[in-house]
């Protein structure tokens, strides 16, 4: 059976809006995603750097007690001697200085047999006996040390079967500098991870060694393979209900890998956060796409009733019915539909409005989330905003062009979606080719938006907010009295505040020197009649600049923006 008319009316509407609404709300979902995983992701990296770090330290600390146990007067000749009862009195003070309760200090001769062990507790230091002489002769950092290779200090890691122990070794020096032995001084993986809390240890292999945390990580082969000394893997994983994000990377000491470091963190908020703004931006796509067909259906069967009862006795008298009489409506019938229609036209007027400034609403998160890409622009367009108004103000514009003012400020930059990140976060000046990509954001910000009708006003300001004064800018080289003046009022405001703003390459300018850079560029860059009105409305804009959190910066000295 053929369909309605007014179904073939809002069909094709239908299919564009699904259309439209699926691919916007992906690309909306991905960018505030993305916004909210990058500090978690900053944060995650910090805490493994200061995992690392607390691991240096106690390298550091290590080589502090090793040095001093084979630097002790007298340890060279009673280890030259063998004289462990010598050997064990000058020693047990440095153990029990140690502050780590499971301190090792073994003692190896020149022919690499252990000859003596002191043992660490919280009771203190006891000597304890040696049970077999060749422990360490097959480890290769005992053997290089007695060799006297460089490094002449060097670490290892021994698992014993108990736990794994990580040992320092040092050579012991004659007076005529001959290597008469060794000491090893160790401490248990435990108490080394006991201080570093969300952790844990693996050997070359990818096995645990030690762990801080409940549930730890599983070092898989495809992880080991792509953790190398310059780059860190993350991986995530779901354990006992919970998601966890866990950031791998290389365990070196003493310049020898002994394996990695996993630093782990719980994800679940992440996560909520995430599904949560997904739910919502889909609840609101379905929420407006239900509320446009409704009134699209609407509005579609009022308009065609009239030609659907045409159509109806058409059919019948085609069928041979020549009594049949389209229906004729009296005046009374007449005017019940006008004032119905009417009624409809104000309600349609009324939710156009608001899905309007649904619409823009989405928008100017859409332009928001483009600002956060790079922290050093993001609040940028709200600011350029209501700097916008302030010099408007000043210049008297008429009410009407202040609203499609505002919102072409807050949507100036939304072209920036097509520019890549590599490009947008680069930390320096750009190059020839990735400043033709800059100067195309312009243009892509025109072209998403220029089928909104409500949004028609604002265009100009989106497309020429880069052009000059004196034509030398882009994308179309409009020069003077063609830009329109909101139009020239926004890219004051938008220099104003990226002048004052913190960039990777430079500091921000102060307001002074900020605003000396504008007034020079009065007729070249800048309209002078609004950068009179900058100059008149200054105290204004920076109230309005220091209200939104931006303190001002403290460099004097004007450079580009």
């Amino acid at each position: 059976m053929p369909l309605p008319i007014r179904y073939k009316i809002i069909l094709p509407f239908a299919v564009l809006l699904v259309l439209v609404g699926v691919i916007g709300n992906g690309v909306a979902t991905a960018q505030l995603t993305n916004a909210a995983v990058v500090p978690f992701d900053a944060n995650l990296l910090h805490s493994s750097l200061v995992a690392n770090q607390l691991l240096v330290q106690v390298d550091a600390a290590r080589l502090a007690d090793l040095r001093l146990a084979t630097d002790t007067v007298g340890v060279p000749e009673a280890l030259s001697g063998g004289d462990i009862a010598a050997l064990t009195r000058l020693l047990m003070p440095v153990a029990g200085n140690v502050t780590v309760a499971s301190i090792d200090l073994r003692v190896i001769d020149g022919h690499s047999r252990q000859i003596l062990r002191i043992q660490g507790s919280r009771a203190g230091p006891t000597a304890v006996a040696v049970n077999d002489p060749k422990e360490f002769s097959a480890e290769p950092a005992v053997t290089r040390v007695l060799g006297g290779n460089t490094p002449d200090r060097q670490a290892f890691l021994f698992v014993q079967p108990t736990e794994p122990v990580l040992y320092w070794a040092g050579p012991v020096r004659a007076a005529n500098g001959q290597i008469v032995g060794e000491v090893l001084a160790g401490e248990s993986l435990s108490e080394v991870l006991a201080s570093i809390q969300g952790s844990a240890l693996y050997d070359t292999s990818g096995v645990q060694l030690v762990s801080s945390v409940s549930n730890p990580p599983v070092l898989t082969d495809a992880v080991r393979t792509n953790v190398k000394a310059d780059n860190t893997v993350r991986a995530d994983d779901v354990l006992a209900g919970h998601a966890y994000r866990t950031l791998f990377s290389t365990w070196t000491v003493r310049g020898t890998q002994l394996g990695f470091l996993a630093v782990e963190a719980h994800a679940d908020s992440l996560v909520s956060s995430v599904n949560q703004l997904r739910l919502i931006l889909t609840l609101l796509f379905t929420a407006a796409a239900l509320l446009t067909l409704l009134v699209g259906m609407a509005t579609a069967s009022l308009l065609t009733r009239p030609v659907d009862l045409l159509v109806r006795s058409m059919r019948i008298v085609s069928q041979g019915d020549l009594q049949h009489r389209a229906h004729v409506a009296s005046q009374d019938e007449i005017g019940y539909l006008a004032r119905t229609f009417n009624e409809m036209t104000a309600s349609l007027e009324q939710k156009t409005a608001a899905l309007e400034e649904t619409a823009f609403a989405s928008m100017e998160a859409l332009a928001r989330t483009i600002d956060a890409r790079d922290p050093s622009t993001f609040g940028h367009s709200a600011r350029v905003a209501a700097l916008s108004l302030d010099i408007a103000d000043a210049m008297q514009l008429p009410e009407k062009d202040r609203e499609a003012l505002r919102r072409a400020a807050l949507l100036h930059d939304i072209g920036k979606i097509g520019v890549e990140d590599k490009v947008l976060r680069k930390p320096g000046p750009l190059n020839a080719a990735e400043a033709d990509d800059m100067r195309e954001h312009p243009r892509i910000g025109y072209d998403m938006l220029k089928g909104l009708p409500f949004l028609k006003p604002s265009l100009p300001g989106i497309l020429y907010h880069h052009e000059r004064w004196d034509g030398a800018g882009y994308p179309t080289g409009l020069r003077g009295n063609a830009i329109p003046l909101p139009v020239r009022i926004l890219a004051v405001a938008d220099v104003f505040d990226a002048l004052t703003s913190d960039r990777p390459y430079r500091e921000g300018l102060s307001f002074e020197a900020a605003t000396a850079a504008i007034r020079i560029e009065a007729g070249l860059q800048f309209d002078p009649d609004v950068v009179t009105a900058f100059l008149s409305c200054r105290p204004v804009l920076e109230a309005t600049l220091r209200k939104m959190g931006k303190p001002g910066a403290i460099v004097a000295t004007p450079e580009a923006a």
